[in-house]
């Protein structure tokens, strides 16, 4: 229970619930200050604007009537000075004559003041201009008074009017947000952990198919990639790496199977051999022969092992090349003279054409490795008697080198296979001669690192050109 408990805490629905209802909180936060502080500023701005406009109502009453407050006779029409200031004042309080303060005075002292302010008297030191400002006296209200005081032709008008009525709104405003605060976060927990289950069931799908695919089936794809999301993206990129590890297994397969036949019958041959040799006693050509054999055989574990190796570290990007200039006319020549040797074993001769010398930047020796691959190849699969043709030529900036023989070919759905680790094209013509099928995947990483290529055109039954260009420079 306490590690179920764990999980779901450390789980990221609840992480993604969590993060909603806080950040849906936050939001509320944020919507519910800028309300508060909008009614707060449209309200003040409105009382303001109210008594201002009262206090200029009265300013201009009072200087309109000509009249001079502090020398005033009653008549027909006033009978007291209350009464005519009433009169003034009327237009400007009919709707706000309960709570508005109001007091008149000039440089006498006060001349009139309203009702409410009873006994007291609004006192404003060393306000030499008109203003608007916040005025704190217990005895009217408990609440901040906001007050506009307006100087005229000898009289000084002052109009105030508490801030209760706003205050109340704020808070009952506050009460509000108090009391809706806890059901919008019951809400948002609960919009979380349901949008973080829809979201993330997809992910258990992907997980549980997963979890199903093993090195036996990686044919299975996993489904849902045909949505055009972050979950289809993810989908997409599993399934391509599912892809890279299929193509791996069957790498590693191949590699095992080739590997092993092909290391088999030399050691085969060494084994049995050496046993016939410890049965009995034999003549010294006997023993001759047999280490002849047997150091053929090495050769052939070699080479396989070599091009194994050297087809492992280029794919790792484990190879430098050792660039340096070297003429091609004596480097081609030299190849062609030592494999005219194994080309007379089946009674073929190697032609070389070269135009001009011509010098190029290169790693010598890999070079060398991969025209022999290539010319081993085409002594293996050539007619006998027939003749293996071998011509360069130069451009701006590569050289071509052309390398054909007459013999089986290779058919035309083979071609772009011909360079593949472990290919062989002829089955049977490969186990006599001894390949394993990596001497042309060898030519074409040796080719590739030195910024080249190389290519094949066959007739099936006729003639095979093999084709490498290289860069005169450094290449890549």
């Amino acid at each position: 229970m306490i590690n179920q408990l764990k999980s779901f805490f450390t789980s990221s629905r609840f992480k993604i619930a969590l993060w909603y209802a806080a950040v849906f909180l936050i939001l509320e936060t944020i919507l519910g200050v800028t309300i508060y502080i909008y009614i707060l500023q449209k309200s003040e701005a409105a009382l303001d604007s109210n008594i201002e406009s009262q206090a200029k109502a009265i300013l201009r009453g009072i200087e309109e009537k000509h009249f001079d407050l502090e020398t005033f006779q009653s008549d027909s029409v006033y009978k007291s000075k209350d009464e005519l200031i009433w009169d003034i004042l009327y237009e400007a309080i009919v709707f706000n004559r309960r709570n508005t303060f109001i007091q008149i005075s000039s440089s006498s002292g006060v001349i009139f003041k309203s009702a409410n302010l009873s006994g007291n008297i609004i006192e404003i030191d060393r306000i030499n201009e008109n203003k608007l400002l916040n005025y704190y006296n217990p005895q009217l209200s408990e609440h901040t008074i906001r007050l506009c005081l307006l100087k005229g032709r000898g009289y000084n008008v002052i109009v105030a009017y508490p801030t209760e009525q706003i205050e109340q709104m704020l808070g009952l405003l506050k009460e509000l947000y108090l009391i809706i605060a806890p059901l919008f976060f019951i809400i948002s927990i609960a919009g979380g952990f349901v949008i973080s289950y829809k979201s993330l069931s997809r992910i258990d799908k992907i997980i549980v198919k997963t979890s199903e695919i093993t090195a036996r089936n990686l044919k299975e794809i996993i489904p849902g990639g045909n949505y055009k999301d972050e979950f289809g993206r993810l989908v997409n990129t599993m399934n391509e790496m599912i892809g890279r590890i299929k193509k791996s297994v069957e790498y590693m397969n191949e590699f095992s199977l080739a590997a092993a036949h092909e290391l088999k019958t030399p050691l085969t041959i060494l084994r049995g051999e050496i046993e016939i040799a410890l049965k009995s006693e034999k003549p010294k050509e006997h023993y001759i022969e047999i280490l002849k054999s047997n150091y053929e055989e090495t050769l052939r574990m070699t080479r396989i092992i070599d091009n194994l190796f050297f087809i492992s570290k280029s794919e790792n990007s484990l190879i430098t090349l050792e660039r340096r200039p070297v003429e091609f006319y004596p480097l081609l020549k030299s190849v062609v003279q030592n494999m005219r040797m194994i080309a007379k074993e089946r009674e073929m001769d190697i032609s070389l054409n070269l135009t001009s010398d011509i010098t190029i930047n290169i790693d010598a020796g890999l070079i060398k490795q991969a025209l022999y691959n290539i010319i081993d190849n085409a002594v293996k699969y050539g007619h006998e008697k027939s003749t293996i043709e071998i011509s360069a030529d130069e451009t701006t900036d590569k050289i071509n080198i052309n390398i054909t023989n007459r013999g089986i070919g290779i058919a035309p759905d083979k071609v772009e296979k011909i360079f593949d680790k472990f290919y062989r094209a002829d089955e049977s013509r490969t186990r006599k001669s001894g390949g394993v099928g990596l001497g042309l995947s060898v030519v074409k990483s040796i080719i590739e690192l030195h910024g080249g290529t190389v290519s094949v055109s066959s007739a099936h039954g006729d003639l095979t050109t093999f084709t490498i260009r290289l860069p005169k420079e450094n290449g890549h």
